[in-house]
């Protein structure tokens, strides 16, 4: 991943979220980041970064789906692509489909593959998937395409509320599909197209669920996944439980498409059973993702438990989530002290300032416990300061209270 890039994104969003403005209540910017991360997390694990002045160059041209027919287990399709059915199932206005495709366009043309948006709107697709999962929280697009930019698979998501009421699938700059885009691959037993995608949040305090949307081919009736658990115990909306060793489940799968609430997990979900009858098909286990991008393996992950505060220790605000992301200070007076949690790959790096007046915090180890970390940093009270980032793999999960002590 472009830890580099996500890190200058996250910088200039929060450097346009607090010019210029007064102090803020203390957890409005936990608030404008909650709302922000979930996306922001998926945009940085898929492969639309784009240049916002050179997309009004492209702005306007369109492309069309193919009309949506009925799900069928058996249909013509060129020899290069998968022979599986079309599982698009009405659930989604053919717009909005046709927005996926955009996006994906858009994205081929910005990537440099060569490809035109003229030559990509000659593009032939050939749908797979098309419709919305997690209780309708979330649309699901799978389908591949043979243009300029080669022979493609793409799959991706967005949450329903992004695309399903007239928004653009693209607009200059940005999209609401979290697209991932590989070659190609050639049919073959075993083969499956994964994505993790997710909801809204059940409980509050609480992250949204992980869901999977496994595709294989048509023959398979069902797919088994594990992923691990969180250190207690809760369950998933769907019956898959978690006991802090691991998430296990078995789902049935549709004419070879299966669609699966693996409940709060923290770490990437797994499927170790592709079921035909009573054989399994699998050779070995495969990672949950589309095929030869790691990115897509990123599942959402349960938050840790909350951060305790002890006496004399002010909160101003917090940060939780995925990768990197940062907030601004304000409030209080005092030395700027932190205490976090977290679980993942790796420890938290903090800063504080942007550019070459950034300076190194300290680090926090992600073992699930509360750490504090006091600073020599001395916040004046009423003032809007610098803000503090964090910096984190995409599957590190964590809480970081802001706070000051005298």
């Amino acid at each position: 991943m472009d830890v580099r890039s996500d890190e200058a994104q996250v910088r200039q969003l929060f450097d346009q979220m607090t010019a210029s403005q007064p102090e803020a209540p203390r957890d409005r910017h936990s608030r404008i980041r909650r709302r922000a991360r979930r996306h922001r997390l998926a945009q940085a694990a898929g492969t639309l970064a784009v240049l916002a002045a050179a997309a009004a160059v492209a702005a306007g041209v369109g492309v069309s789906a193919s009309r949506i027919p009925p799900a069928s287990g058996h249909r013509s399709v060129p020899g290069w692509a998968l022979p599986w059915p079309d599982h698009r199932n009405g659930s989604v206005p053919e717009r909005v489909l046709d927005g996926a495709v955009t996006a994906w366009r858009h994205q081929a043309f910005f990537l440099d593959y060569g490809a035109s948006l003229t030559a990509t709107a000659k593009a032939k697709v050939i749908w797979y998937a098309g419709q919305t999962v997690v209780h309708g929280q979330a649309v699901v697009a799978i389908f591949e395409v043979d243009s300029a930019a080669g022979k493609r698979l793409i799959a991706g998501w967005a949450s329903a509320s992004e695309v399903m009421h007239g928004q653009p699938g693209w607009k200059p700059g940005a999209s609401p599909w979290v697209l991932y885009d590989v070659a190609a691959p050639r049919p073959a037993r075993g083969l499956v197209i994964g994505l993790n995608v997710h909801g809204t949040a059940a409980k509050p305090g609480r992250n949204p669920d992980n869901w999977i949307v496994l595709l294989a081919e048509p023959h398979v009736q069902s797919a088994g996944w594990s992923a691990p658990g969180p250190s207690s115990s809760s369950s998933s909306s769907q019956g898959g439980s978690s006991s802090g060793s691991a998430s296990i489940g078995v789902a049935t799968a549709a004419r070879g498409l299966t669609v699966a609430d693996t409940g709060q997990i923290t770490g990437p979900v797994v499927v170790n059973q592709l079921n035909v009858g009573h054989h399994n098909t699998l050779a070995h286990p495969v990672t949950v993702g589309v095929p030869g991008n790691t990115r897509s393996e990123v599942p959402q992950l349960a938050m840790p438990a909350r951060v305790s505060v002890r006496h004399g220790f002010r909160r101003t605000n917090e940060i939780d989530g995925q990768g990197n992301s940062g907030t601004g200070l304000s409030g209080l007076g005092g030395r700027l002290a932190i205490r976090a949690r977290c679980y993942g790959q790796a420890s938290l790096r903090l800063t504080f300032g942007t550019g070459a007046k950034e300076t190194a915090l300290g680090t926090i180890r992600c073992d699930d416990v509360v750490h504090e970390l006091t600073t020599r940093i001395r916040l004046r009270p009423g003032v809007t300061h610098p803000g503090v980032f964090v910096h984190a793999s995409y599957l590190t999960s964590y809480r970081v209270v802001l706070g000051t002590v005298r």
